[in-house]
């Protein structure tokens, strides 16, 4: 089978960032590829010219595979899903990851609510402390799961550095960095490695793939 070929100044990271967005403003696409916003909007005008992304100005900017921009990550995945033993690498890092997923659940749950049932209203440092130290600990082990697999794809030691920056601003002070959407919150970039892990696996996400 001949290899599927991406436009000029197009890369797979490209299309695949914005397949597990969904919809990304220029900042978000930065973080997701470790460039600057300014980068990361070169890049994005590079899928709109061909076709492969629309932008939509307005109140919040942000762009989206066009069904074109779908069909061809969707080509570019499935070859890479053919490199049997990436594939296999991948398969198991998912498999490590899930644990770690379910233990990061339970700590969401306990920063929302509280062991009597009652919402957190995070009003008892101590409490928070006590949960921030947990997420500490899955940190610690999504990290170190991360950096080992970065040699897979080099983008999990990016989700790594990402992790780390928002436990950094949640022991700042900074509440929102642990579940807000659209903030680059802990939970945010969370869910996106859990959603690449998935789609480098080949698999389609349903209760398994929760831990």
């Amino acid at each position: 089978m001949s290899a599927t070929i991406l436009p000029a100044a197009v890369t797979f990271d490209d299309l695949h960032a914005l397949r597990i967005k969904g919809r990304a403003s220029d900042e978000a696409l930065g973080h997701m590829l470790a460039v600057t916003p300014g980068d990361a909007a070169i890049r994005r005008a590079a899928l709109v010219s061909a076709g492969l992304a629309q932008y939509r100005e307005g109140r919040m900017p942000a762009s989206s595979l066009t069904p074109d921009g779908r069909e061809l990550h969707s080509a570019l995945l499935t070859e890479r899903l053919t490199d049997t033993v990436k594939r296999s690498a991948v398969e198991q890092g998912l498999a490590d990851f899930l644990p770690v997923n379910g233990a990061l659940k339970r700590v969401c749950s306990s920063w929302q609510i509280r062991e009597d049932g009652s919402p957190n209203q995070h009003d008892d440092a101590a409490y928070d402390a006590g949960v921030i130290e947990q997420l500490t600990a899955v940190n610690a082990d999504a990290t170190a799961f991360l950096r080992s697999t970065a040699r897979i794809e080099p983008r999990f030691g990016h989700y790594a550095d990402r992790l780390d920056s928002a436990l950094a601003r949640i022991e700042a002070g900074d509440a929102a960095a642990f579940l807000r959407p659209m903030t680059e919150s802990y939970h945010d970039i969370w869910m996106e490695l859990h959603e690449d892990l998935i789609l480098l696996a080949g698999k389609v996400r349903g209760e398994a793939d929760e831990g």
